[in-house]
């Protein structure tokens, strides 16, 4: 089985003076994948829905690598469902309080960290994509080391 690489950084939003978490996988932005499934799905007519497609901000960086370990599944309630979803992006147009929309499973399975079930949990977004059973295997280890990589090089310069 192949295993996919991931990369976080840390970048000012498009909408306002506050930092986001940029994910990469494979090299290409996470949500540049996730906008090529839902643009399929919405239909060319639907001018809001389109809208909405791929309009993500990233977790806090405060939450998901400083006052937590979101993506080590160390995270505030507000941005977990069920136990075993986590939030990986936001609505960037939201401004709905809690609207912590595209969550996934992340589990840690021996040597590996997956990513799989995306799920939108949003209250504003009117479609119900389905992920194409996206799904993201990582080496354990590489893993844990993007995200020490950016709490080392690039939090401890932000919040220290």
């Amino acid at each position: 089985m192949n295993q996919d690489t991931i990369y976080f950084d840390i970048a000012l939003s498009q909408l306002g003076d506050y930092l986001t978490t940029e994910i990469y996988i494979n090299g290409i932005d996470l949500r540049v994948i996730l906008t090529n499934i839902e643009v399929k799905q919405i239909h060319a007519n639907d001018a809001n829905s389109l809208r909405l497609a791929g309009a993500y901000e990233g977790v806090s960086p405060f939450i998901a690598f400083h006052l937590k370990n979101h993506f080590y599944k160390n995270s505030i309630n507000e941005y977990m469902y069920d136990d075993c979803f986590y939030t990986i992006y936001e609505y960037a147009y939201s401004g709905v309080p809690e609207d912590h929309t595209l969550s996934c499973r992340i589990d840690f399975v021996k040597n590996k960290v997956i990513w799989s079930e995306f799920k939108n949990f949003s209250k504003i977004c009117p479609e119900g994509f389905d992920y194409e059973g996206l799904t993201f295997t990582f080496d354990r280890r590489a893993y844990m080391n993007a995200i020490d990589n950016v709490k080392l090089n690039r939090i401890k310069s932000l919040y220290v």
